[in-house]
């Protein structure tokens, strides 16, 4: 959208070979001296004015400019990756801690840090008062109800499919759905479970569950349209809290009804037994209770168009890029 504006030039530094869109490319490596060399030579050259990092993985890059240059720097957080890392198990609590005092000293010389979820704007506002929430959008005209479903993803009269597509990282609940659904498949075979993933070879097969592959993004609406519910299963985690799942307004836009944890800031985009439904992280009876009574097609049809409403206001790319005089 920027690069569309008259009075604006862009200049993109990255790792890849090749941008996929029209603007001046610095090609990074990973000797990072030469790369600030070359960053701070074109901020100077083109006397650029804003330079936006893309997640913490700049944020040494962003340091460096601030001291360097005069441009307003801003950083497009989604996440914070010392607690991803804890996580994980890839460094100690104590490592974690070093780089958070680190980055609490980056924070406050960003001229906007811009986050995915409202959680982290209360957990950045002591450093930093310029810290506002951009949720993730949708291509409604891509993901949208007249979506004709595959062939592929096999479905059986008088069933209700239950979907998910994702990843099977650890704070997605994947495996607490998995559960949940044996628990719920056992007492009414009439519920199936299609689960669309890359990783869904590293799953153990399960009465009742399809896996699907990975697929391109533009065939991930078509997969949707195939099922009746979906599901976002996330747990109560230090992830889990701070990061937005962007597939909730693709969900959302497809007419169907969503069935969140109350985490992950769903539980401030969904209103309910209104446009989606909402349960407590890891509470396997209320998860199955909400999908019991999404058996009722009237229900599901009721909620998927509030759902579809909720996503046309909220969440199309257009006034989610939308320029904010005020910012």
């Amino acid at each position: 959208r920027i690069s569309a504006m008259s009075g604006f030039s862009v200049t993109v530094a990255s790792w890849d070979d090749q941008l996929p869109f029209e603007a001046s490319h610095i090609h990074l490596t990973n000797n990072k001296l030469a790369d600030m060399r070359a960053l701070l030579r074109v901020v100077h050259k083109e006397r650029i004015q804003c330079v936006i990092g893309h997640t913490m993985a700049t944020w040494y890059y962003l340091a460096f400019l601030k001291l360097v240059s005069r441009a307003r720097l801003v950083l497009e957080m989604h996440g914070f990756i010392e607690r991803e890392a804890y996580f994980y198990g890839s460094i100690s609590k104590t490592r974690m801690r070093l780089w958070a005092l680190v980055y609490r000293m980056f924070y406050p010389l960003m001229d906007l840090i811009t986050t995915c979820s409202e959680n982290a704007v209360e957990i950045l506002a002591p450093l930093n008062k310029n810290v506002v929430p951009i949720y993730g959008g949708v291509d409604t005209d891509l993901f949208n109800p007249e979506t004709p479903a595959p062939k592929t993803v096999h479905r059986e009269p008088g069933t209700v499919l239950i979907g998910y597509a994702g990843n099977t990282r650890k704070w997605q609940g994947v495996p607490f759905l998995l559960d949940s659904f044996r628990e719920l498949h056992t007492e009414d075979p009439t519920f199936r479970l299609a689960f669309l993933s890359s990783e869904s070879k590293e799953l153990p097969a399960q009465e009742g569950v399809e896996f699907y592959g990975q697929v391109a993004h533009k065939e991930v609406p078509a997969f949707l349209a195939a099922c009746d519910v979906l599901v976002i299963p996330r747990l109560d985690d230090a992830i889990s809290r701070i990061s937005f799942p962007s597939k909730l307004p693709e969900y959302l836009a497809m007419g169907k009804p969503v069935v969140a944890s109350r985490t992950s800031d769903a539980h401030r985009i969904i209103t309910d037994g209104i446009d989606g439904f909402l349960f407590e992280p890891g509470d396997m009876a209320s998860f199955l209770s909400i999908l019991r009574a999404l058996k009722d097609k009237s229900v599901r049809t009721r909620v998927g168009k509030a759902a579809r409403t909720t996503a046309l206001a909220r969440f199309r790319w257009n006034s989610q890029s939308a320029i904010h005089p005020s910012r």
